[in-house]
């Protein structure tokens, strides 16, 4: 049972468990409820059975990232808070012994990529928030969990989530075939950069960004600028890794 002391959480009684482990069995128990119960439920009744199901697998999965933070000894940046819950035994993680919570591991099922949009949608939700925290004169963005993430955590509120978009990797609407797979290795460039600068992916560029960059697919800075979204912060500190990312997908394209 998850038990709340001050602004803190812990488990009684903890047993570890993956609950990345039981997408599929959460998946098929869908279909099963879905299939026993149609002969008996109207089809709305049905349908909201389901919604319902979906709106708490979401919830789970919000409030275990959430009470990551909140068991975390001090403030960690994207990157790291993802190693946590993914279980990467990297030094950093080994030196400041982050294995021994108990969230470390506890979503390794999840890909990274899968795990920062989650991360994305939480603060976009208001659940988390971005802070800048000085080390040794330099300023480093972490992640905390908010008042409307407390909240959540202690059922005060019951907010709900698309978590499933970031979860179920679904097509995105509005692009070609073609352009779709510009768009993930647009995605995988933005989350490179991410990491490097252990920022959320957001901060980068949002998402439709990334779609008007499939549809105009821009070669030169200037055409960059005409895209909805992107500043000249933009094209001073990303516009090289963006570009080189199209050029090389297009040249593909010419020669294939």
């Amino acid at each position: 049972m998850l038990k709340c002391v001050g602004n803190r959480f812990s488990y009684e009684n903890h047993h570890p468990f993956n609950v990345s482990k039981f997408i599929p069995i959460f998946t098929s128990r869908i279909f099963f409820f879905s299939n026993q119960l149609i002969s008996r439920m109207s089809e709305s009744d049905s349908k909201k059975l389901i919604n319902n199901l979906l709106q708490n697998y979401e919830q789970t999965i919000a409030r275990l990232v959430l009470f990551s933070l909140t068991e975390l000894p001090f403030p960690l940046g994207v990157k790291k808070t993802i190693d946590v819950l993914k279980g990467n035994r990297s030094s950093y993680v080994l030196n400041n012994q982050l294995f021994k919570l108990h969230t470390f591991s506890i979503l390794t099922g999840f890909t990274r990529d899968q795990l920062s949009d989650i991360i994305d949608i939480l603060i976009n939700a208001g659940m988390m928030q971005v802070e800048d925290i000085k080390v040794e004169g330099d300023s480093y963005p972490v992640l905390k969990i908010s008042p409307e993430g407390l909240k959540f955590l202690n059922n005060q509120t019951n907010p709900e989530f698309v978590l499933l978009d970031a979860i179920m990797d679904k097509d995105i609407p509005d692009l070609s075939d073609d352009d779709q797979d510009l768009f993930y290795k647009l995605k995988l460039t933005r989350r490179q950069l991410a990491e490097e600068e252990d920022k959320p992916a957001f901060m980068i560029c949002k998402d439709f960004v990334l779609r008007n960059l499939c549809i105009h697919k821009p070669m030169e800075n200037d055409e960059l600028l005409a895209i909805k979204g992107i500043g000249p912060n933009f094209i001073e500190n990303y516009s090289k890794q963006f570009l080189y990312t199209i050029r090389q997908y297009v040249t593909r394209e010419k020669n294939a």
